[in-house]
């Protein structure tokens, strides 16, 4: 299992979500714990970065920006953006 850290920030963009992306994002969390290298690299060009997204909510309008630290097995949330 990898473990999941997020700044003060990304807390406040978690607290922030409407109520219909809620379960989506734990969702993706508690798959984070178990498969983060399952999101999409950011970079093209390399596919094996530890820089990942993964959409979720309604429609995909939710992304989650994440850094995969696999010698710690420690997941760092980035970045909680919802368009909508």
């Amino acid at each position: 299992m990898y473990t999941l850290r997020s700044s003060d920030q990304v807390d406040d963009q978690i607290a922030h979500l409407p109520r219909d992306a809620l379960a989506a994002f734990a969702e993706v969390r508690t798959v984070l714990e178990v498969a983060p290298w399952s999101g999409q690299s950011i970079n093209d060009a390399n596919p094996d970065a530890p820089i990942r997204s993964w959409t979720f909510g309604p429609d995909g309008r939710g992304v989650i920006y994440y850094l995969i630290q696999e010698c710690e097995r420690l997941v760092d949330l980035l970045d909680v953006l919802w368009a909508g």
